[in-house]
């Protein structure tokens, strides 16, 4: 099976997997659905905060009758839920003394397609294949309200994004026919709305929807240790910096309702999309913390043309915001922990005693009031070694590189 299907195959595993663990993505960022980006959390602390969530939003869409051979029938009432929970602690294996806000995506379906006597969706029609498509955005204007049919995405962008979602289907492996891939970007067209963002994917057939934990998982409104989560980073806790950014970035959810490989040619009809965006109510943002050691909303170095086939160019500066800042910034770090793959040894106790420190690639063991200065950035600019195409990489590379620490071993002049 490909492994686009990250979460799918991950969710039906994490409630037996160490005790009471949830995934979660570690932050938002361009390739979101990166293994660097994907974090453990305790699942207890996860529940106990959702109790109380801050923010709730929930947008409606419609779909197709998948109890009934495909193409089905036009049926409304599915639903997208989005809660936000402040302050849910990070494990002391993971952060010592840090939080971060929590944002759950759960969906429920019609009730025509349920069996309330079971607590179950009714049986698919093995003619069906869903694909389910996740992008995260802070680019819209957070004191605009959300139209939760994206009314705000222009007609090339709607247009473009369809054919991306569904204009590929089964072209590349019938087995699994979903059109767009984890890592691919949103079309060119819906980037000035929407910025470089890549999605994440959840799929699923007849025999998905047979495991009742499954089953439950994508067609309930029910929070449980499966469920979709991501965070804000690592923060001390009340960061108001913190606040404001979980409650105000833009979900959007793509559904598309399409054929599985048994369906003869003679019945296959195009897939249909169904577009959901959320995004609670906006909240004017309080004063900044200044005194704690909250990490603000990562912003990444500007990228050189090479790097920039990899990553976007995030801001203009060469200086990490955080060496700029009134904020405590890091003054010392390590190679993350819940990085599985590359050497980041070297870079990233380079680069994070000078402020920069991604926490995708690298973990910060303590903060100061007062930035190290960092060396002058006049040195020759740095890439990944040839065939890497790794961002962080790419990114921590072209900071060391440029500032006289370049390992032969992760980075090359460029």
């Amino acid at each position: 099976m490909s492994c686009f299907l990250l979460w799918a195959l991950l969710a039906p595993a994490l409630a037996i997997t160490e005790d009471s663990m949830s995934y979660i993505y570690y932050d938002n960022q361009e390739f979101l659905v990166s293994m660097p980006n994907l974090a453990k959390i305790s699942w207890t602390e996860v529940e106990a905060a959702f109790d109380r969530p801050a923010h709730v939003d929930v947008a409606s869409y419609g779909g197709l009758d998948w109890t009934k051979p495909y193409p089905g029938s036009p049926v409304d009432g599915f639903q997208a839920h989005l809660r936000i929970a402040n302050d849910v602690p990070w494990p002391a294996s993971f952060a010592t003394n840090e939080t971060t806000e929590v944002t759950a995506l759960t969906f429920s379906i019609p009730e025509s397609l349920m069996d309330r006597s079971q607590g179950l969706p009714k049986p698919m029609d093995p003619s069906w294949f869903i694909c389910q498509h996740y992008f995260v955005s802070t680019r819209p204007d957070p004191v605009e309200a959300v139209d939760h049919s994206c009314g705000f995405l222009s007609a090339e962008c709607r247009a473009d994004m369809e054919l991306s979602l569904t204009g590929g289907w089964a072209q590349e492996d019938p087995d699994v026919p979903c059109s767009a891939l984890i890592l691919d970007p949103i079309p060119v067209s819906c980037q000035d709305t929407l910025g470089l963002i890549r999605g994440d994917v959840i799929a699923w057939n007849s025999d998905t929807l047979t495991d009742q934990a499954t089953a439950k998982l994508l067609t309930v409104d029910e929070l449980n240790p499966s469920s979709w989560l991501i965070g804000t980073g690592g923060v001390v806790e009340g960061n108001s910096t913190a606040y404001y950014e979980a409650s105000n970035r833009t979900y959007i959810i793509g559904t598309v309702f399409g054929y599985s490989p048994s369906v003869m040619d003679s019945n296959k009809q195009a897939p249909k999309l169904s577009l959901a965006c959320l995004r609670p109510e906006w909240v004017s943002p309080t004063t900044p913390n200044t005194t704690t050691s909250a990490v603000t909303p990562y912003v990444y170095p500007a990228t050189t043309a090479a790097a920039a086939t990899t990553a976007e160019a995030f801001t203009t500066s060469s200086v990490p915001p955080s060496a700029t800042s009134s904020d405590s910034v890091c003054v010392s770090g390590v190679a993350s922990p819940n990085r599985s793959n590359g050497n980041f040894d070297e870079l990233c106790s380079f680069s994070c005693e000078y402020g920069y420190c991604p926490p995708t690639a690298c973990q910060c063991l303590e903060y100061s009031d007062t930035p190290k200065t960092a060396p002058d950035a006049n040195g020759a600019d740095g890439c990944p070694l040839e065939g890497v195409t790794d961002d962080d990489f790419a990114h921590l590379c072209s900071f060391a590189c440029k500032r006289g620490t370049c390992p032969k071993s992760t980075c090359r002049s460029c």
